[in-house]
């Protein structure tokens, strides 16, 4: 496969807006209890200045705008992040990824979500690898002979 990429190309942003209801809804799905994510008066009265979107919702988004843009000819095979800043709901956020490196056929992009008020709430980077030759659920393809 080849990579139609260059190292500086911006992957097409994504825009996303966290609300109190998908907070509530994502705590249910991944068993998360926190009340800082669904209980506005406690997460008040524990200092902050609103239901706090989860981070690993965060990062989810920030690989969801990599995804979404390369599709399913590629595979996310590693990645690494940090958050800068907490968010609280609602809250509109736009993830951006950017190509930094490109070797073989890898590519190693940065990752940003930005905030309205132009602040950077959480950076990290992703490692892709072309699919090629992989099945749709992102395993390698055997031949009969490695299977043996």
């Amino acid at each position: 496969m080849s990579i139609n990429y260059q190292v500086g190309d911006t992957l097409p942003r994504l825009k996303h807006t966290a609300t109190t209801f998908q907070l509530f809804r994502y705590s249910a799905v991944t068993w998360n209890p926190h009340r800082i994510h669904f209980d506005e008066p406690y997460a008040r009265e524990e200092g902050h200045g609103g239901l706090v979107v989860h981070s690993h919702l965060r990062a989810a988004l920030a690989l969801r705008c990599v995804t979404e843009a390369l599709g399913p000819k590629w595979r996310v095979t590693k990645v690494a992040y940090r958050l800068r800043k907490p968010v609280c709901a609602p809250a509109n956020l736009a993830y951006t990824a950017r190509v930094t490196h490109i070797e073989g056929d890898s590519m190693t992009l940065e990752l940003a979500e930005e905030h309205p008020s132009g602040e950077v709430g959480f950076e990290g980077t992703v490692r892709v690898s072309s699919a090629e030759g992989e099945n749709s659920g992102g395993l390698r393809t055997s031949t009969p002979e490695e299977l043996a």
